[in-house]
């Protein structure tokens, strides 16, 4: 079975690099054979030599085609688009996951697609190419990638078979043609340090995440640029990261809170990090919001079940989940995106974790 595509050069063997699916002629082109040769070979024929047979399996391999048939017969046996979620697994037990999870299953099941969901441990020892090939032929229709580390790599091999891939929050900043999610966090950081700043803090410290993490290093911004708005100086090099955990907020905030000039306000970067940052005050016997406001980012359900509830910044997390199926879907479809970037709107949640400084 052979498939019309546009000449290409046998000096271009990777036309997928430009988001362009692998094709049989740009396989025939690389081994240096007929496209009718390679189609034998795909369809198990036996009229082909050795050596030629090798040439092109190899072929298939590198630029990592998947035929027309094998694409057809996993839709068959899975009967509905199936997404790959794949997740970091730093976040695999935190409220963050379990809220975007919400939302994509919301979207998927209304668009008849179920999701995959999958740990970026299990990529560890597996080749692009061949993990990608792998997905299209257990029927997977695209991808999402939940706070990971941008792969080019993956997705040329995604781009050669034909699957699309959606980042959320990408730890790092990907090519602006790669479609990504998340939420405006500069606003939200700035959002936040401008509520401690009315309420009269002057010494606010800010607790981020993993390190090199564009939405964690958005949000430092947000918070620096409210803190420079009020005359106060700050020094960026100077933020704690680490994950976003619980015991990063209590070991962070327990050294800031013990040293010389202590802070009266720390803004967390996620919710669970601020949960932290409330045992640490506890621990020390500081009373919250009376001797330490703190705040938070995400707006979980850990923020509204912490004792006192937490006053953060609230992202549309199921939203973003509905966002990045939708998008998929769209891709999957043949349909363009408006844009590639999206950015959905955060706004401040004042509880009760927040009060003026004493004195």
């Amino acid at each position: 079975m052979t498939e019309t595509t546009d000449p290409i050069s046998p000096r271009r063997p990777a036309p997928a690099a430009h988001g362009r699916r692998t094709t049989l002629r740009a396989v025939a082109a690389h081994a240096h054979v007929s496209t009718a040769t390679v189609s034998k070979v795909v369809n198990g024929r036996s009229d082909v030599g050795e050596q030629t047979r090798a040439r092109v399996e190899e072929a298939i391999s590198e630029l990592g085609y998947v035929s027309l048939g094998e694409r057809q017969s996993s839709l068959y046996a899975t009967h509905e688009m199936t997404i790959e979620l794949i997740v970091d697994p730093d976040i695999a037990f935190n409220p963050y996951l379990a809220t975007f999870l919400t939302g994509a299953m919301e979207k998927a099941a209304a668009e008849g697609a179920a999701l995959v969901v999958r740990s970026f441990e299990t990529l560890t020892d597996v080749q692009p190419v061949v993990w990608a090939q792998n997905l299209t032929r257990a029927g997977r229709t695209g991808v999402i990638e939940i706070t990971s580390e941008y792969s080019r790599d993956r997705e040329v091999a995604l781009s050669r078979v034909g699957l699309p891939m959606v980042l959320v929050d990408p730890i790092d900043v990907p090519r602006t043609e790669t479609p990504s999610i998340g939420a405006t966090n500069w606003a939200g950081g700035y959002e936040a340090t401008k509520h401690l700043l009315n309420l009269g803090h002057t010494r606010i410290r800010f607790i981020g995440g993993p390190p090199g993490a564009r939405c964690d290093i958005v949000r430092a911004h947000g918070w620096a640029a409210a803190m420079s708005e009020a005359g106060l100086a700050v020094d960026a090099a100077d933020i704690p990261r680490e994950s976003y955990s619980f015991d990063h907020g209590l070991e962070a905030a327990t050294a800031m809170l013990c040293s010389a000039e202590p802070p009266t306000a720390i803004f967390a970067g996620n919710d669970t990090c601020a949960t932290g940052v409330v045992e640490a005050a506890r621990r020390l016997g500081i009373e919250v919001p009376g001797g330490l406001s703190v705040v938070g980012f995400d707006d979980t359900v850990l923020a509204q079940v912490s004792t006192p509830r937490l006053t953060t910044v609230h992202q549309p997390i199921a939203d973003i989940g509905r966002s990045a199926v939708g998008t998929v879907v769209s891709l999957a479809r043949g349909e363009s995106l408006v844009t590639k970037r999206v950015e959905l709107a955060t706004h401040l949640v004042v509880r009760e974790s927040t009060a003026p400084p004493l004195g």
